[in-house]
């Protein structure tokens, strides 16, 4: 079985090619032309015609296509419903890429699920329950029960909206500390316009005291938001990831740390041993399409 799988997002897209086995054999990364809906398409198709000469393979050769996508996306249709960072709205993104791989089938999916799936299967768990939270320019999450996705209308594991502060404003966990969040804050404490996230896990690493107060208010909102996934659904597993965790491991740490603290009930204590890393890291998505892929298949050989 011959698999194009496809992670987009706003600034770029990483596209890959697998023979089936279950590894990513050739991989490419484009631009995201997020100024226009059909130069966002032609965007997807140079990445997998990248990979396809890579591959020496023929657009007939293929057999599924899966693609992770961010916001709204009708699966079941294959249309890209809503996204925040590119200009799809209601594309038909299955039809147009059928009429350029006539033998493929499509399958579609948020990106925050397709690398979630990845993840649920790097643990190799099987009946468990599992969340995985993505941080990075925003905070996302959704739950898996014994291989399935739990939905809810669409916004199940959202953790990124739950309230956090409500005393002079609403502000979610995303709002204070997704990556853009802990920049702006760091920013104004600093009062330097340049100031990075990747600088402020620096500086805290160095015992900066301006940079403690900010990092660690900051692992205190995360530590609470998964607080309320473990108080709510009890997860077996929830795995971290995204940007912000991918390149500063030791942010996680702080947050396991500050989640024991959070733990006030004898029959709580340890769930942070529970949290942990992405296996994936930035090809989570990637391999998440691809194990949907082989998974869909192996369904249908049933």
């Amino acid at each position: 079985m011959n698999v194009l799988v496809a992670d987009i997002g706003g600034t770029k897209i990483a596209a890959g090619f697998s023979d089936g086995s279950g590894r990513i054999n050739c991989r490419v990364e484009v631009k995201s032309a997020s100024h226009d809906a059909e130069a966002m398409f032609e965007s997807l198709h140079t990445a997998f015609f990248g990979v396809l000469n890579q591959g020496k393979i023929t657009y007939e050769e293929i057999d599924v296509i899966s693609l992770g996508v961010p916001g709204v996306v009708d699966a079941a249709n294959g249309v890209a419903v809503f996204q925040n960072n590119l200009p799809w709205r209601n594309f038909p993104l299955a039809n147009r890429l059928r009429s350029a791989f006539p033998n493929a089938s499509i399958i579609m999916d948020n990106d925050v699920y397709m690398a979630a799936f990845g993840e649920w299967k790097a643990q190799m768990l099987e009946k468990e329950t599992f969340a995985y939270v993505t941080i990075s320019t925003g905070i996302s999450g959704c739950i898996l029960h014994e291989g399935k996705f739990i939905r809810g209308r669409g916004l199940a594991g959202e953790v990124g909206f739950s309230v956090m502060e409500d005393k002079d404003e609403v502000q979610t966990l995303e709002s204070l500390a997704s990556g853009p969040a802990m920049e702006a804050k760091a920013r104004r404490v600093f009062g330097d316009p340049s100031m990075t996230t990747k600088k402020l896990m620096e500086l805290y690493e160095e015992l900066d005291p301006k940079a403690a107060i900010v990092v660690q208010q900051a692992a205190n909102y995360i530590a609470r938001g998964l607080h309320q996934l473990f108080t709510v659904l009890d997860p077996h597993v929830i795995v971290v990831g995204g940007g912000v965790i991918n390149n500063q491991p030791q942010f996680l740490k702080l947050i396991q740390k500050e989640l024991e603290h959070l733990s006030d009930n004898p029959i709580q204590k340890g769930m942070s041993t529970r949290i942990k890393p992405s296996h994936y890291k930035g090809d989570a998505g990637l391999q998440g399409a691809l194990h949907c892929a082989l998974e869909k298949n192996r369904e249908y050989q049933k």
